[in-house]
């Protein structure tokens, strides 16, 4: 049994920081994030294997030098006992290593996404765990937003009917634009290789599935795939996908994402269509909820219009409206929802499960195969832990 099973944790939780040092793509965000409630302390940290970014990440941070570690093997090893859990923020490759050591030590996890690398890793994680665990976190930061979570709600409540219809997409231009400006040595190596799934579908499409599995909680039938490789900026490298996913409950999903896109730096959008309505986000402009009713009216709701239930909540009232939050705010809204989790020992609505993440692996790895033979990849009917995918 773990430690943590054994007691409530305190306030704040004590977590140490694998990767995620200043140099990092997302390491402030995690530690501003973390932080910004109240529920968590940073008291220890691997922040780099480089010593001189290690040492000053721990500083930025606030971490006392004595507890800035060489490696995350020396971090866990010597903290195990004055931690409560590890966040961990380093490439995708090296998740299941640290995931599974930070467990040998009874450490509670939460990692930044995807959770692990392919869907093997994945079966072998739920050997040890249960796919509701609360021993092991993904933050899909985007359903932090209020807005998904006002989304999320009138959904259902039935507000908009029968869900028949999901548009999801992510285009960014990272790629296109880096490569026409001869820059792309700032991409980091890792990004540049694609494996069992394509590096593309692990950075967004775990996105885009965790908004579609918050919001609808349907289960995935099968999967249509187009993947090309279009900036060029490593020979192959998959860079623009469309999807179409096939759902119980006669759902529809038509997913577009990928890194070619000029002049879209991060243009994720959810329009969920209905019987009785229908209602939209864009990640750019986050207060804002586009909604239609059964006739047809058009409505922009904000954080604090009258017939919203979620949005005007004191939790998401950090400021005023009309002074918009964002997209630290949103990581931290996920986080203080972790911390609820821990605490009460079960996930909570907000806290997606390692099954779910699991099943967008899944999802990811059908896209690969769907894309690469021009087939239906069907999605077997059994659980999280042993579904399996067949052409």
């Amino acid at each position: 049994m773990s430690k943590h099973t054994q007691h409530r944790f305190g306030k704040p939780i004590r977590v140490g920081m694998i990767g995620g040092g200043v140099n990092s793509a997302v390491g402030r965000v995690h530690e501003i994030a973390l932080k910004m409630d109240g529920e968590f302390e940073l008291q220890a940290g691997c922040f780099s294997r480089d010593a001189e970014f290690n040492a000053d990440s721990g500083r930025q941070y606030g971490v006392a030098g004595d507890r800035v570690y060489p490696s995350a093997e020396h971090l866990i090893q010597a903290e195990a006992n004055q931690l409560d859990a590890v966040v961990i923020a380093t490439p995708i490759d090296s998740h299941a290593d640290y995931i599974h050591l930070a467990l040998d030590h009874g450490l509670a996890v939460i990692s930044d996404k995807p959770l692990l690398a392919n869907v093997a890793q994945c079966r072998d994680l739920l050997t040890r765990v249960n796919s509701d665990t609360t021993e092991v976190f993904s933050v899909f930061n985007y359903t932090g937003y209020p807005v998904v979570r006002e989304m999320k709600a009138r959904i259902e409540q039935g507000q908009i009917g029968q869900v028949f219809r999901v548009m999801a997409e992510m285009p960014q231009d990272s790629y296109m634009r880096l490569k026409n400006q001869n820059k792309t040595t700032a991409i980091q190596d890792w990004r540049l290789r694609d494996a069992e799934i394509a590096c593309v579908s692990l950075d967004l499409f775990v996105h885009l599935h965790s908004l579609v599995n918050f919001l609808c909680k349907a289960k995935p039938l099968s999967v249509n795939a187009w993947s090309r490789s279009i900036s060029g900026v490593s020979p192959g490298l998959i860079d623009d996908v469309d999807a179409v996913v096939r759902y119980e409950n006669n759902l529809l999903l038509n997913a577009w994402y990928g890194k070619a896109a000029l002049g879209q730096r991060n243009g994720l959008r959810i329009r969920v269509f209905g019987t009785q309505g229908s209602l939209e986000w864009y990640q750019e402009e986050p207060e804002l909820l586009r909604a239609a009713d059964a006739l047809g009216n058009r409505m922009i709701l904000d954080r604090i219009s009258t017939s919203s239930s979620i949005t005007p909540q004191g939790r998401y009232q950090r400021f005023k409206a009309g002074h918009p939050a964002g997209f630290i705010e949103a990581f931290a809204n996920y986080y203080t929802d972790i911390a609820r989790a821990l605490r009460e020992g079960q996930l909570n609505p907000y806290t997606l499960s390692v099954g779910v993440a699991t099943e967008g692996l899944e999802l990811a790895q059908a896209i690969a195969r769907a894309s690469a033979t021009g087939q239906t990849i069907e999605l077997g009917n059994t659980t999280h832990t042993n579904r399996s995918i067949t052409a």
